[in-house]
């Protein structure tokens, strides 16, 4: 006799769609500098109509435990994704978080300005090296420098739009 209150183990492979949709989310995630693994784990998890245990996210992706562990405590770790522990179970369950103003968040929180930052002081440091003779270096990095300066003021309203 099967105890109904057991976990369920048993994932399902991946359906046609699902592997689209995990492909979208490594090439957008790839954009921003992460694995394709952790892209993987937060699409299995967004495709997914109930919590799935590691081992289910183990399961469907082919990955190893470690692989999913390291994974499921970053997306946790920055919102992404929900860790459950349902009650008189030892194992926790993990969802999506399906909002995308966390996404976008970490991504131009974490990702986005620090570059942005590390790439303005790197332009300077370039500027104030280019001899002043060079009009064509100078100029050219003074574009970098406009460019930057937009991204920069624009960034704010990206975040706004996609925050609320």
């Amino acid at each position: 006799m099967k105890d109904s209150t057991a976990p369920k183990t048993s994932a399902p492979e991946l359906a046609p769609w699902e592997h689209e949709v995990l492909e979208l989310f490594v090439g957008m995630f790839e954009t921003f500098g992460l694995p394709k693994s952790i892209a993987m784990i937060y699409g299995v998890l967004y495709c997914s109509d109930e919590p799935l245990y590691q081992e289910d996210i183990c399961r469907r992706l082919e990955i190893s435990a470690g692989s999913a562990s390291q994974g499921l405590k970053l997306l946790t770790g920055l919102g992404t994704v929900h860790r459950q522990s349902p009650v008189g179970q030892r194992q926790s369950v993990y969802t999506a978080e399906r909002s995308m103003r966390r996404l976008l968040g970490y991504f131009i929180d974490v990702q986005l300005r620090p570059r942005l930052s590390t790439g303005r002081e790197r332009l300077e440091q370039i500027l104030h090296d280019i001899p002043e003779e060079d009009d064509v270096a100078r100029n050219k990095i003074k574009v970098l420098l406009d460019w930057q300066h937009k991204a920069d003021r624009a960034l704010p309203l990206i975040s706004t739009l996609f925050t609320r």
